[in-house]
């Protein structure tokens, strides 16, 4: 039996993630902090001045590392962090002091076939994209039963 191109690599793949690199990882490890609602379930070192710090969310590792090299951070808009949110103008009320507080403004909301948006950018540049899905656009990704209670 003739094996697969690429099925070799996709066996040794042992997790993915995405990873923003930042010269200032205190602010970041802050700012996703309080974007998520959630602490960092991974820190490196556990104490002191941190490295790395990574949020685990469903479906999605998001790593965040010290890099006192400018060329490897991402130039804005070059990669986008999209989060689907079940309440958008909720969610951003909830983060009204947050983006108050790093001088962010989303942008107006965007409404498509695949439901509201807005985007944003994190205090190094990089974008975020809030989107609450539409009813057509949960099916048509076939992302199981529509919860109807919480999304629109």
């Amino acid at each position: 039996m003739e094996k697969q191109k690429g099925a070799r690599v996709a066996m040794e793949i042992a997790a993915a993630l995405f990873s923003l690199a930042t010269p200032n990882l205190p602010r970041l490890l802050r700012f996703y902090q309080a974007l998520l609602g959630i602490p960092p379930q991974v820190r490196v070192p556990p104490q002191g001045e941190p490295v790395y710090g990574e949020f685990r969310l469903p479906g999605l590792r998001l790593g965040l590392y010290h890099s006192r090299e400018p060329e490897l951070a991402v130039p804005g808009g070059a990669a986008s962090l999209c989060l689907q949110v079940r309440d958008l103008a909720g969610y951003l009320g909830s983060l009204a002091a947050v983006l108050a507080e790093y001088q962010i403004s989303p942008s107006p909301l965007r409404q498509a076939f695949h439901g509201q948006e807005v985007e944003l950018r994190d205090p190094d540049g990089n974008r975020i994209v809030l989107h609450q899905p539409s009813a057509p656009f949960w099916e048509a990704m076939a992302l199981g039963p529509i919860p109807q209670e919480s999304w629109s």
